[in-house]
């Protein structure tokens, strides 16, 4: 994502500075469920798996694999890969991990959580498809309060 923050008082530009970096603290099992088993929706039909998907998982069962080069190969991460809208067009494109019951994609929630909101944030009535579309052209919820923060200590200065 890219950030552009602009003011119409110069002055008010030249006193706005982004935030500084933080580490990390939180790690891929602390917002994803592993031990929680899933609607069956999320589980990918294990007679559909590629052998690549499962020897990756074998190899490291605690990341986050996704489709690269148009569905040809996956790439592990131990940090969330970019959440895209297409998500909810195309089922490919979402996340997958290996939890306590099988391989299954992540689930809408957890994407939120990825995502930096809040655990009591619900969706109102709307399809599992277009949770994943709101969740990928959602931005992380913390960076945005940080910015916002700076963004309001320059006009009540």
């Amino acid at each position: 994502r890219i950030f552009i923050v602009a003011f119409l008082d110069p002055g008010m530009c030249d006193r706005f500075t982004f935030p500084e970096p933080i580490r990390r603290t939180k790690k891929l099992n602390d917002v994803l469920y592993r031990a929680q088993k899933h609607d069956p929706i999320y589980y990918l039909d294990q007679s559909n798996i590629s052998k690549a998907l499962i020897a990756k998982f074998s190899a490291d069962k605690f990341a986050l694999c996704q489709y690269r080069d148009s569905n040809k190969s996956y790439s592990m991460h131990r940090v969330c890969p970019t959440l895209v809208a297409s998500m909810g067009d195309h089922l490919e494109r979402i996340p997958v991990i290996r939890d306590d019951y099988g391989i299954r994609r992540i689930t809408p929630y957890e994407c939120l959580a990825l995502q930096g909101f809040p655990t009591e944030f619900r969706f109102p009535n709307i399809s599992v498809s277009s949770a994943y579309t709101q969740c990928g052209n959602s931005v992380v919820v913390p960076v945005i309060r940080r910015i916002a923060e700076n963004i309001r200590a320059v006009i009540h200065r």
